[in-house]
């Protein structure tokens, strides 16, 4: 037996002190918390109001007008006092009820951006619906719901229409790299009066996978490479930089390429032929021994910042750390695996120095 669906507003407490004592909470598409397993536990209180409710500067002013008022009516027992004390009183019941209205039936969207750095600002997209078919909302905001690790900032809409929906974008920040869990929205309204902040929680749980930090490499790792980056020759012909050696020209050569140094001294055409460039690979060996906190993020931004300027350069990048290696390979698509890899990276058990190199 469940009680919810017959207590309706205004009384929303009293539904859900029923419906926990009277019957199990249904979950609906806007309520409830992760399944066991899919996500980290988070505490929640036993009971808690579904609504938050703070009072402004602006509702501490009018709660003191309506008790000075309302004393003086209890003590000169005056009727246009009791008359002016009530009407106060029920603009405060008449503000519940219109916040209420302006938060009911909204339909939140979350997008984050496929690749998110640590502390490096990112964009994330609300799509927001009002799902009412009658009734507007009014001057509201979204924001996350506070996490640590997670600084973001809040969407403000002034109104949607019944039936309609408006893309907002605020600027988000991840602390730390690896999963990140984001438990939900909350959204909040001063509407219509200001004198209470009015919220609710919206659930809207995702994962976030927040690569390390991106940087100029430090010299000393840049030193460590043993191939110059612009390239070396190997055996067979191809169109590298240096001369593999000279033959008579044919017809079907380019003359960009007759040598006509050589063609003057031997009164022929003589072609140059070139050297095959050897492919420019590089692998980042990241030795995730134990380390400090600190020093160990700072190696794993280290290992991902001299991945991605070699990859940048052109380069074929590997990794390899004391768990797993990903062959060198050119392309965003590696880079990805890398800082995927880098991601979600942690120290090894085994004793030793922790650090970056290239070979």
């Amino acid at each position: 037996m469940n009680l919810r669906p017959f207590i309706t507003v205004p009384l929303p407490w009293l539904t859900t002190f029923t419906g926990r004592f009277f019957g199990e909470k249904k979950a609906s598409s806007q309520g409830g918390y992760p399944p066991v397993g899919g996500y980290p536990p988070r505490k929640r209180p036993f009971f808690k109001f579904p609504r938050s409710l703070s009072i402004t500067r602006e509702g501490w002013w009018y709660i003191a007008i309506l008790l000075l008022i309302g004393i003086a009516a209890i003590n000169t027992a005056n009727n246009l006092l009791y008359l002016v004390s009530s009407s106060l009183l029920a603009l405060i019941i008449v503000s519940g009820v219109i916040s209420e209205h302006t938060m009911r039936r909204l339909k939140i969207e979350r997008t984050l951006p496929a690749r998110i750095f640590k502390g490096v600002p990112t964009v994330a997209r609300f799509k927001i619906k009002n799902e009412k078919k009658f009734f507007s909302s009014f001057s509201f905001s979204v924001s996350e719901i506070p996490s640590p690790g997670i600084t973001s900032g809040h969407v403000y809409v002034l109104k949607l229409k019944p039936s309609e929906d408006t893309v907002k974008t605020a600027a988000c920040t991840f602390a730390k790299r690896g999963v990140v869990k984001l438990y939900g929205l909350k959204i909040s309204t001063r509407f219509p009066f200001g004198l209470f902040l009015k919220g609710r929680e919206y659930a809207a749980f995702a994962e976030a996978l927040v690569y390390p930090s991106i940087r100029h490499p430090k010299v000393k790792t840049l030193a460590s490479v043993r191939t110059a980056e612009s390239g070396l020759s190997a055996a067979g012909k191809g169109w590298g930089p240096q001369i593999y050696g000279l033959r008579d020209h044919i017809a079907a050569d380019d003359s960009r390429f007759i040598y006509w140094k050589a063609a003057a001294r031997s009164s022929r055409l003589i072609i140059k032929e070139f050297e095959k460039e050897r492919e420019q690979k590089v692998t980042v060996v990241f030795d995730n021994f134990n380390a400090p906190p600190a020093v160990f993020e700072d190696l794993v931004d280290e290992a991902a910042s001299a991945a991605n300027h070699f990859i940048e350069a052109g380069f074929s990048v590997g990794l390899k750390t004391l768990e797993r290696e990903l062959s060198p390979a050119p392309g965003q698509n590696q880079i990805a695996r890398i800082l995927h890899a880098l991601a979600l990276i942690t120290p090894a058990k085994d004793a030793g120095a922790a650090k970056v190199r290239i070979i």
